[in-house]
């Protein structure tokens, strides 16, 4: 009797299951080509605001432009309903770092341009200055991670001695709908030092601050093994280059 019920029963959870991945798609698919039908808002109101001056409310439109374009094009025509080309990601890209230009942050200006080297964004990182060394290591830096989104490493000062604190990200075919996966690490470095590490198991981080004319002051990060437990995410990895974006 009781193998019968459960004979029974697998079949209908199967259907549950099915029909729950179902409900999963088609609540995708809504959200994405609802996301995706935006992208000229975002254009024309940033476009708006940036006329008006409003350079703050113009960077929050165009960096939403410069996200869900990118997104819509990962995720193909054919599901968006929208066809994004390079030229409108990249246009998108160089939207925020002009609006970042105004807000005069110069240095995030620049990664934005940096993101993919075009003709377009050669033309506008031309027009910024040049950043000059500079030994007081404390303030943001970032690298790109896709989508929009940055890894982030931030730099204090704490008990004479620098705090290193980084923040990753993954962004995953639907991160945009249900986030990034993130990892997260701190450790400490002396104040006249320009080299770090951090370790945990069998993970370990070399940390290089450094500066070339095409980056400015920015910080090498490397994992020794890549096949090691960092204790992030899935898939967030902190190699990298992060250029300074911010100072303290």
């Amino acid at each position: 009797m009781n193998k019968m019920i459960i004979s029974l029963l697998a079949p209908f959870a199967l259907i549950l299951n099915t029909a729950s991945h179902a409900a999963d798609y088609d609540y995708d698919e809504q959200n994405i080509k609802k996301g995706c039908a935006k992208l000229s808002q975002y254009r024309k109101l940033g476009q708006k605001f940036y006329d008006q001056k409003n350079y703050k409310k113009a960077l929050d439109q165009f960096q939403r432009q410069a996200s869900w374009s990118a997104f819509c094009q990962s995720v193909g025509e054919e599901d968006t309903g929208i066809r994004v080309s390079d030229n409108d990601i990249d246009i998108a890209n160089n939207n925020v770092g002009l609006t970042y230009s105004k807000l005069n942050q110069p240095l995030w200006a620049r990664a934005w341009f940096q993101i993919k080297p075009t003709k377009t964004s050669q033309f506008n990182l031309k027009k910024l200055v040049t950043p000059k060394p500079n030994n007081d290591l404390t303030g943001e830096y970032a690298s790109y991670a896709g989508f929009g989104e940055w890894n982030n490493i931030t730099i204090k000062k704490r008990d004479q001695k620098y705090l290193i604190q980084f923040t990753g990200l993954w962004m995953g075919a639907r991160s945009l709908l249900y986030g990034p996966n993130i990892g997260e690490f701190e450790t400490e470095m002396p104040l006249h030092a320009k080299k770090a590490s951090y370790r945990f198991e069998n993970c370990q981080i070399d940390i290089n601050f450094t500066y070339n004319s095409s980056l400015g002051n920015f910080i090498k990060v490397k994992e020794l093994n890549e096949q090691a437990d960092c204790g992030f995410g899935m898939n967030v990895s902190s190699t990298g280059y992060y250029q300074k974006v911010e100072p303290q």
